[in-house]
């Protein structure tokens, strides 16, 4: 049985309702709140494993808690599902720059959302390879979902983890942003490749001096080349 604690902000009743009833049968923990002013209390005070946010809200939008989460030492990991009504591409990649990690349509299937709810924790909660690299002062632990340059931990969200671990495992090998997008955001989701570009461009900018180890295949994808980083 699932223990995994799930903060829901939705504003509309009738939709919350729907949410925490598909959860809480799947067996997670639920957290409900609708208002952005409920859910920053309710991440003051819990651990949690996954947030579903809607985006539109009439106090604080789903982005902007999600921008938060990703401020603090206690959620900046915590990987951010959104529910919203606008799914144009600009809304999707504006969603994924401030760290979200999938959208959901609105109107959804509850049985939708669970299943992308189970496969994200999986990843989330899972052993990953026991595979553990150093690059000079970076050090990356796949096991332990931990980066560090030096002492300095490296804050990755889910999905800029996930593209760093999927480019890792390739050993060399250059992995096709359609793969990414595959592996990383799923089969079933609406994002596009240029989601798989945000995520590059903020991994880069967190890596540093190490981002030249995430060298672009023109044409294909990417591919991580730790030789790189001393270019």
């Amino acid at each position: 049985m699932a223990t995994e604690r799930i903060l829901v902000l939705e504003d509309d009743p009738d939709i919350l309702d729907l949410t925490l009833h598909a959860l809480r049968k799947a067996g997670y923990r639920t957290f409900a709140a609708r208002t952005g002013s409920e859910a920053l209390s309710i991440l003051s005070d819990e651990r949690l494993e996954l947030a579903i946010l809607d985006v539109m809200l009439p106090d604080l939008p789903g982005t902007e808690i999600c921008r938060r989460m990703r401020e603090s030492e206690r959620h900046r990991a915590v990987p951010v599902v959104f529910l919203t009504a606008r799914t144009e591409e600009h809304d999707r990649i504006y969603g994924f720059s401030v760290g979200g990690d999938d959208y959901v349509a609105k109107p959804f299937s509850p049985r939708e959302l669970v299943a992308r709810v189970q496969a994200i924790l999986r990843r989330t909660t899972g052993s990953i390879s026991g595979e553990r690299l150093r690059v000079g002062d970076l050090a990356v632990d796949l096991d332990r979902r931990q980066v560090h340059i030096g002492e300095s931990p490296v804050n990755l969200t889910f999905k800029e983890f996930e593209v760093l671990r999927a480019l890792v495992v390739a050993k060399g090998r250059a992995v096709e942003r359609l793969h990414l997008l595959e592996e990383v955001w799923g089969m079933e989701s609406t994002s596009g490749p240029r989601s798989v570009d945000v995520a590059i461009t903020r991994l880069r900018e967190k890596l540093g001096t190490y981002s030249k180890c995430v060298h672009t295949v023109t044409g294909l994808g990417y591919q991580w080349d730790p030789d790189r980083w001393e270019v």
